[in-house]
């Protein structure tokens, strides 16, 4: 009988998140060999791994597997599932997957050898392994997107990754930004550009191809516009699109609106009147990314997210994009489109466009969306509570704001949380006031078994973030101080991470240097998860940054979506992803402030390779560390091992 006591996936359609438990820990363990198991063809194929063993090493980061790298950890992210670390390619989705997961310790008499490893490809004596006992298999997960009337897809778009890398460094190519802006993230069929974007391209053109297909008709609320193939999909489908652009932010020179001015010239001319330019110039901002599709007989579909129409909302950060196929759920989005016209209409429209202005969202608009909204039940028994933004009397937050309704209705539902909220933001406010995150964190400290796990995008937005003050020179004050902004914050069992990459200084083992971000946003996904092992778990997601400021002063739209497990676990699979990519980061980050002292050295505890005994194990079976797979792997139970397939067992070390 196996050691591992339970052991459940979760997947959305790029990554599987797998989760386990022991019945008692495991003496000498030096880590689990996992193997995906194809449903559909009996192929197994163990994952990949590039970090080498202490005393190895893999300084071209050439792939191994877990066979001989093994997994240190209770929990693991497939990032192969779809993704290829070797080439810039993904797999087809739709594939279902079951994981096996079998602990490893040195090579003893009497176990069964690990014998199913590459060629060898690191530097150093290998480490013989040998099967602690026959392991434990996950239930079956599907690698795809649809979850009844609703598909969700999520960018790749993380740039810290040692794949590209290794990539940009094997085409002769430097880390630098707008080189891969230019070169390869603009480029309409580019591998680099088409692994980022993973499904998400195709997400945001699906309800356009599908206009052009059966002569539907479209309406559309856009924020960012300037990505090349998105505004030809939209050119071509000019006889039957009405498109409401707001304006994009002032550049240094002062000027508003320079990213959307040159596909908004060429929308003029094909729409027409049918291009409604809506020109805030300030402040305020028209937030919205959202896309109706109508037939014959009215609204039908909606497709909203997160993700801007441009190379770095579909390639270089963190997104989200989700289409709803439901008439109610159309007429809403509908109503509140027409709602934005009439107030576009009251506008004055600057001369230039670039010039600033003083319009702001009319009292009607404030009136309609402050109203509760209806919950719409689909077919498949998913609940949704839309809300549209602004929806306060106030044109901007006050110094001392009240609670705006949106914001009542999600912070009621967070306060309901039992076991874990889980966040991924960009920047909802200063140091995370009067947002999800200080409400999060509030709900940590007040509850010490509640679970909080966040990742944030902006530095100013840490709760623990602080203005670093002036350096004076003699009496005068001179260029502020570099001192850097905190990357973690760890409270009890809260924690929270800043979007980071390693650099040339905080790089550990056989690491490379990374690309932090292509643009100003890292993290760019709106989304909380509370409780999503449970019939009463729920996702928040949409345009809006979860602050105070959306409500009161932006065009947003807001979905809290309840009753469907599948998605709302999708969600929290995205949300663990992005929080566990950056968490290793982040505290290097914080090591390398902190002049990596011998303490906080050990505070770390990763030094880039694979320890080589078993004391990894009781850090993570006593200690918070290992919160996170108690939690998951409550859900599941061992599934009874099947022997090997007839098609054996393939040793894909690339991955």
């Amino acid at each position: 009988m196996s050691r591992i006591a339970s052991a459940p996936a979760y997947a959305n359609n790029e990554v599987a998140f797998i989760a386990w438990t022991l019945s008692s820990p495991i003496d000498k363990c030096l880590g689990f060999e996992i193997t995906r198991i194809y449903l559909d063809h009996l192929e197994e194929t163990v994952l990949p791994a590039w970090v080498a063993f202490k005393g190895q090493s893999n300084a071209t980061w050439a792939p191994q597997t877990t066979s001989v790298g093994p997994v240190q950890m209770f929990t693991w992210r497939d990032l192969t599932a779809r993704r290829r670390r070797n080439a810039t390619e993904l797999r087809p989705a739709g594939a279902e997957v079951k994981y096996r997961i079998r602990p490893l310790v040195p090579r003893a008499a009497g176990l069964e050898p690990v014998t199913n490893i590459p060629a060898k490809s690191y530097t150093g004596n290998p480490v013989p392994l040998s099967y602690f006992d026959e392991g434990a298999e996950t239930n079956e997960v599907k690698i795809i997107g649809k979850y009844g009337d609703i598909r969700v897809a999520f960018t790749n778009g993380i740039l810290s990754a040692q794949w590209l890398s290794h990539t940009l460094q094997q085409q002769g190519e430097s880390l630098d930004p707008q080189s891969l802006i230019q070169k390869h993230l603009s480029k309409q069929g580019d591998p680099i550009r088409q692994y980022l974007t993973g499904d998400v391209l195709a997400q945001l053109r699906s309800l356009l191809d599908l206009a052009a297909q059966k002569s539907g008709k479209l309406r559309m609320a856009l924020y960012e516009l300037d990505d090349g193939e998105l505004k030809n999909a939209i050119l071509a489908n000019q006889t039957r699109t009405e498109l409401i652009l707001s304006n994009t932010s002032k550049d240094k020179q002062g000027r508003w609106d320079t990213e959307n001015a040159p596909a908004r010239t060429e929308l003029a001319t094909a729409l027409g009147p049918k291009l409604h330019n809506r020109m805030f110039n300030n402040e305020h901002i028209g937030h919205n990314k959202f896309v109706i599709l109508e037939d014959s007989t009215g609204p039908q579909a909606v497709l909203t997210g997160s993700t801007n129409w441009t190379p770095n909302g579909l390639c270089a950060q963190s997104n989200n994009a989700m289409v709803i196929t439901s008439v109610d759920v159309a007429k809403c989005y509908a109503a509140y489109w027409d709602q934005l016209l009439a107030d576009t209409n009251k506008f004055k429209t600057p001369k230039p466009l670039s010039a600033p202005s003083s319009n702001v969202q009319g009292k009607v608009l404030r009136q309609y969306n402050e109203k509760p909204p209806q919950e719409i039940v689909l077919q498949d028994g998913t609940s949704l509570t839309i809300w549209f933004s602004p929806n306060t009397d106030q044109a901007s937050k006050p110094k001392t704001p009240a609670t705006p309704p949106d914001l009542v209705n999600v912070y009621s539902l967070m306060r309901k949380a039992h076991d874990i909220i889980l966040f991924a933001v960009f920047l909802p406010s200063r140091s995370g006031k009067t947002s999800i995150i200080e409400e999060a964190v509030t709900l940590g400290t007040k509850d010490p078994n509640l679970m909080v796990y966040g990742a944030i995008s902006d530095p100013t937005a840490m709760p623990n973030y602080a203005p670093p003050p002036p350096r004076k020179v003699g009496n005068a004050a001179s260029k502020t101080d570099k001192k850097p902004s905190p990357a973690i914050f760890d409270s009890g069992r809260t924690h929270l991470v800043l979007a980071r990459a390693l650099s040339k200084g905080d790089i550990v083992g056989d690491f490379e240097a990374e690309l932090l971000k292509a643009g100003h946003a890292i993290i760019h996904d709106k989304i909380v998860v509370v409780d999503p092992l449970s019939d009463y778990g729920f996702v928040v997601m949409g345009s809006h940054n979860l602050g105070y400021k959306a409500s009161y002063g932006n065009d947003e739209n807001l979905l809290i979506i309840r009753n469907n497990s599948a998605l709302v676990q999708a969600y929290a699979v995205h949300v663990l992803d992005v929080y566990d990519h950056y968490r290793f980061r982040a505290v290097q980050e914080e090591m390398k402030a902190k002049k990596a002292s011998q303490k906080a050295k050990e505070k770390a505890g990763f030094t880039g390779f694979l320890s080589l005994d078993s004391r990894w194990m009781t850090q993570a079976l006593t200690t918070e560390k290992g919160d996170l797979a108690r939690y998951f792997a409550q859900a599941g139970k061992t599934q009874p091992v099947l022997p090997p397939s007839p098609a054996g067992m393939k040793k894909e070390a690339g991955a």
